[in-house]
């Protein structure tokens, strides 16, 4: 069975290298070159080589374990549970990925001994793996579960777990029905199982046979309230710091509001332009999804056409660095970097990220200069969401949401459309008032008219200043609530560990 299995999975692969030379598409390209078992067995023995001198330096093989993820939000939900257990338990991690998405977070993964793209899945390779590093435990997070994987993990006895497990793809009727024999094949040699809700770990205590279920959350939500306090982990760009400055200023001598739209689909652009009308009341930042300059360059066309004043970020940094350049006051780093920690949320702990100087004096013609900022750089959406009094995230009103968690987590209000429940957080956040939706655009931005507009002084419950107030509030308690992943999981470990002694 797994023969013909293997044979099915070179021929794909071998189509799949022919239709990268015929459809130039850079993440697809991407996406072929990371099933080259080479670059597997190139980084095998890299990192052999770096056990090995760990060794020679008289350190104890590190423990080592395995985390597979399928894409971007997999690899976001793994790092704070490799956090705690390369704190706690001092493990390193071989790290593997399927989807180019997770690449650019690959940086922000504590103590790596590993990384590589998930080849065609083959057993002969990972067997070569696991000759030449002892893996003690396999994780795999959420759904990306390979047959060859599994099997030869069975075959070799190392221990099987899985962290944000959750049932909400499984499928009814006869569909279900042939998901449940297949799913019981699986769940049931995994050691550990972390369930993100009650109704995951019912689900799974069907297949279980001597396995442990813990309800342990979303690890989602313990990624995002990490970013929130302590940022994404990478240094701070002067750029980022200047753009942070200049739209401080814009909100507090200027009096607007800040509206963020992060990843809009049409009809949140529709509001996006709609809101150019409300130019003198608000602040709007407009990060696209996909960020490259033919896309930046429509989006602000699209602004132009109606006599706003839109930039784009790049330029916007070019100018402000141009004016401190003539007034000779190119110090920058001295600017930045004076500690100032006024505009934290009740969520935030102070760190390096928003270390900059408020008081910094924009020019008249620089504070003039923009009334919508489009973001054409890519890394810092989850940082720009500090500067909202609202967040509006794209996909909402046609199913396809982004993530929601990374405005919540600044205790930033999010709205979003009525089409959500495909989505589990954005979901738990309507549900607990922590955030939201609207029937359709219109309803949206008529709602945003209504807050700039109405006076708040003596308003009732019906303001849109105190609704999101109070989606402020309930998205604060909700993240206080949410189960620690990460601590749920190491003390699981430490529970078994102390057992077996």
């Amino acid at each position: 069975m797994f023969f013909i299995y293997e044979i099915f999975q070179k021929i794909v692969y071998f189509l799949l290298i022919i239709l990268s030379k015929i459809i130039v598409n850079k993440k697809f390209i991407r996406f072929c070159e990371l099933r080259n078992s080479s670059f597997f067995l190139s980084e095998i023995k890299n990192t052999k080589e770096k056990i090995n001198n760990l060794t020679k330096n008289n350190i104890d093989y590190p423990i080592i374990y395995w985390f597979h993820v399928a894409s971007a939000g997999e690899m976001e939900q793994a790092i704070p549970v490799a956090r705690k257990l390369n704190e706690k338990l001092g493990a390193h991690f071989f790290v593997t990925y399927y989807s180019p998405s997770a690449e650019p977070f690959l940086k922000n993964f504590p103590a790596k001994i590993g990384c590589v793209g998930l080849p065609i899945d083959l057993r002969k390779l990972y067997n070569i793996l696991f000759d030449e590093v002892k893996i003690d435990k396999m994780f795999f997070v959420r759904y990306d579960i390979w047959p060859g994987l599994f099997e030869t993990c069975l075959q070799r006895k190392i221990e099987l777990n899985l962290i944000s497990a959750s049932s909400e793809k499984t499928k009814s009727g006869l569909l279900g029905f042939l998901s449940k024999i297949w799913n019981k094949k699986y769940y049931i040699n995994f050691k550990n199982i972390f369930a993100v809700s009650n109704e995951d770990v019912t689900y799974f205590s069907q297949f279980m046979n001597g396995s442990k279920i813990y309800l342990s959350g979303d690890a989602k939500w313990a990624r995002a309230n990490e970013r929130a306090q302590n940022g994404s982990g990478k240094k701070v760009e002067n750029d980022f710091s200047l753009f942070y400055s200049y739209c401080i200023a814009q909100k507090k001598s200027l009096y607007k509001k800040c509206i963020v739209f992060g990843s809009p689909h049409s009809d949140e652009h529709k509001i996006a332009i709609q809101c150019a009308s409300l130019k003198e009341k608000i602040l709007i930042i407009y990060v696209p999804h996909d960020v490259n300059s033919k896309i930046c360059q429509n989006i602000l066309e699209d602004f132009y056409k109606l006599g706003t004043k839109a930039v784009l970020f790049s330029d916007l940094i070019n100018s402000i660095k141009n004016e401190f350049t003539e007034n000779k006051n190119d110090n920058l780093e001295k600017i930045l970097y004076q500690k100032n920690n006024d505009h934290h949320n009740e969520l935030r702990l102070p760190n390096n990220i928003y270390n900059y100087k408020n008081e910094i004096k924009f020019s008249p013609n620089l504070m003039s200069l923009s009334e919508i900022i489009i973001v054409d750089k890519i890394g810092y959406l989850a940082e720009i969401y500090e500067l909202a009094d609202a967040a509006i995230i794209g996909g909402g009103f046609d199913g396809q949401i982004h993530n929601v968690l990374e405005p919540a987590a600044h205790g930033v209000p999010v709205l979003i459309g009525n089409m959500f429940l495909r989505a589990r957080e954005a979901a738990q956040l309507i549900n607990s008032g922590g955030a939201i939706s609207f029937q359709n655009s219109n309803e949206l931005f008529q709602f945003l008219a209504q807050w700039v507009s109405l006076v708040e002084k003596g308003a009732d419950s019906t303001h849109p200043a105190i609704q999101l107030g109070q989606a402020r509030s309930k998205a604060i308690e909700l993240f206080k609530s949410i189960p620690d992943t990460s601590e749920i999981i190491l003390q699981a470990f430490l529970e078994g560990k102390n057992s077996k002694d």
